[in-house]
């Protein structure tokens, strides 16, 4: 068997066929290799594998013993049903192979920064990631999607991770389905009935409560983007932006991070979310802050750019927005509405602030041009957003 050595793990290329034969040679030459390098942790590559025995299994189960750290990759589909109907996928960590597909001809239906969604067909969605993404990632994002599914979020699970070239995507079973942004665009007629749907979807998610032990804090987050300003921004400005974020009250409901109708499905009439990359937990003006920034602020300065984010045109954006923040804040009044979408719309600017942070390909000219704007227009009053958060 091929081995290798590096940085406390060691790699071992299993064989095609691992049974009464040759399953004592396997012991011998794994452990062997083993105990030449002190490894703390192994690998068992299963790409070429095709059928392992119970002779074999037991070899598993002794090293596992061995060496607590190993786990088992590249599992072809017939492998990993022998080690479930054995119960052997509750013993040790085992991963899948990944299968291979191609997207050339494929529809586009969505675009984002951390990947593209496709329409494979009429039954399956696929998103696939940027090449920068890592898979661990990946697995995160699905995850977090099953918490929020499990919890009552309506949200896209995905079913399946593949591999295209270089890159890895989730597979979505969603018939017929289509992006928010792509429907509103399409049947501008039935703008009021997804105007309430959206509005309903996002109320789901702002009062559902999140298992807090395995999601991350928004004000963390945030807190982390402002200090990865420092190359632009001065230690006063960051400090404004702390106060700002630590004086928002703590909620232990889901904040998705990026709501916008390209990141909402419409599948038999029902909207459900995807991108749950960012979900975290906390206040909900986190998210509003979001949609501040997409449905106003961005389309506000360009107005071509609403489409390329939402999917609908910037006079529709605002629409939704207003209609968002009316069915939040109704209660109160004209006056106390105008308010309130003065004050979001400032925190939206705080989100443009940190944009740099967030999407940290940008080039950086347009960092420095969009740290410029900021302090035209969000720092000279950033100081009335501590504690201005009273819902």
């Amino acid at each position: 068997m091929e081995h290798s050595y590096s940085d406390g793990i060691l790699t071992v290329k299993l064989l095609k066929r691992i049974d009464s034969n040759n399953a004592s040679d396997v012991d011998k030459e794994l452990f062997a290799a083993i105990g030449e390098c002190g490894a703390k942790s192994v690998i068992l590559d299963a790409a070429d594998t095709e059928y392992i025995s119970s002779a074999g299994l037991r070899v598993i189960l002794k090293l596992k013993k061995t060496v607590e750290d190993s786990k088992i990759i590249n599992a072809s589909p017939e492998v990993y049903d022998i080690f479930s109907m054995t119960g052997f996928i509750d013993i040790i960590d085992m991963k899948k192979a990944f299968r291979e597909i191609s997207v050339e001809g494929c529809e586009i239906i969505g675009k984002g920064g951390h990947g593209t969604v496709y329409r494979l067909n009429g039954d399956t969605i696929l998103k696939m990631y940027a090449e920068t993404e890592p898979l661990a990632e990946i697995e995160r994002e699905i995850e977090y999607a099953r918490n929020a599914f499990v919890a009552g979020v309506p949200t896209a699970i995905p079913f399946d991770v593949v591999k295209c070239g270089s890159c890895y995507g989730s597979v979505f079973e969603l018939l017929n389905a289509d992006t928010l942004g792509n429907v509103l665009a399409k049947n501008p007629d039935k703008y009021d009935e997804y105007s309430k749907k959206y509005i309903e979807l996002v109320n789901t998610l702002h009062t559902t409560e999140a298992d807090t032990s395995r999601l991350s804090n928004i004000k963390g987050l945030y807190n982390q983007w402002a200090d990865e300003m420092a190359e632009l921004l001065t230690a006063d400005e960051i400090g404004i932006l702390h106060e700002i974020i630590n004086s928002v009250p703590d909620r232990n409901t889901f904040v998705h991070g990026d709501i916008h109708p390209k990141n909402v499905m419409v599948q038999g009439g029902e909207l459900v979310f995807i991108d749950m990359a960012d979900i975290t937990y906390g206040h909900p003006v986190f998210d509003y802050m979001g949609m501040a920034l997409t449905h106003v602020i961005a389309g506000g300065r360009a107005p071509q750019r609403a489409v390329q984010i939402m999917g609908i045109d910037y006079e529709t954006g605002v629409r939704l927005w207003n209609d968002l923040v009316k069915a939040r804040f109704g209660s109160l009044g004209e006056e106390g509405l105008k308010k309130m979408n003065g004050l979001l719309t400032a925190f939206g600017m705080m989100k443009f602030t940190v944009a740099s942070a967030v999407n940290k390909s940008n080039p950086q000219q347009l960092k420095e041009t969009l740290i410029g704007i900021s302090r035209q227009t969000f720092f000279p009053n950033a100081e009335n957003l501590i504690g201005a958060v009273k819902f």
